[in-house]
């Protein structure tokens, strides 16, 4: 999951980019979404600001989705799958911005990463799985990002928290489509 104007994304971006672009046969995904710290901007807008900004976007080894609910119980289906491999701190929800998950081939989950831990830090792993081996174990580095994860997600602005920055709602998240009434659409 993303937000444009969360201070990783630059690094994030860059890395991500990088990352599609030396594994042609990996795809990226960048989803953002309007739970948490609020996402001010269309997902058409999200899209051109990705790839101008930081040059992601290029389909299909990168492609920005449009926003969806990614916790609670309007959670889009993606993400329900994706989390029911919890994050090494034990939680079966996303917690913080840029959370990351490797897939293999068939779109099991191989491993999760925080936010702060780019994918600069895990292209061992990346290669691993483009190349259909197993992944090594998880590094001093991934243990103490998710060791910080785990206090950012406690305290931090970027991180989704009940009744802090997301609420349970009955209806999912819509981008905005304009103001028909007013003809403006």
């Amino acid at each position: 999951n993303i937000k444009m104007d969360d201070p990783v994304a630059g690094a994030n971006f860059n890395a991500m980019r990088y990352i599609a672009s030396t594994y042609p046969d990996l795809r990226v995904w960048a989803v953002p979404t309007e739970q948490g710290y609020y996402e001010p901007d269309v997902s058409e807008l999200v899209r051109a600001k990705a790839y101008q900004q930081f040059g992601f976007g290029t389909y299909p080894t990168a492609v920005v989705f449009d926003k969806v609910d990614i916790i609670g119980n309007t959670r889009h289906p993606l993400y329900t799958y994706l989390c029911s491999y919890p994050n090494p701190n034990g939680v079966g929800r996303l917690t913080l911005n840029y959370e990351k998950f490797l897939l293999d081939g068939d779109g099991k989950p191989l491993r999760r990463y925080p936010r702060k831990f780019t994918p600069y830090d895990f292209e061992a792993d990346v290669a691993a799985a483009v190349e259909g081996r197993p992944l090594a174990a998880p590094t001093a580095a991934f243990k103490d990002a998710w060791v910080k994860a785990d206090q950012d997600a406690k305290k931090g602005e970027y991180s989704f928290r009940a009744q802090y920055n997301v609420w349970d709602q009955s209806e999912p998240s819509r981008d905005w489509d304009g103001l028909a009434e007013l003809s403006f659409t």
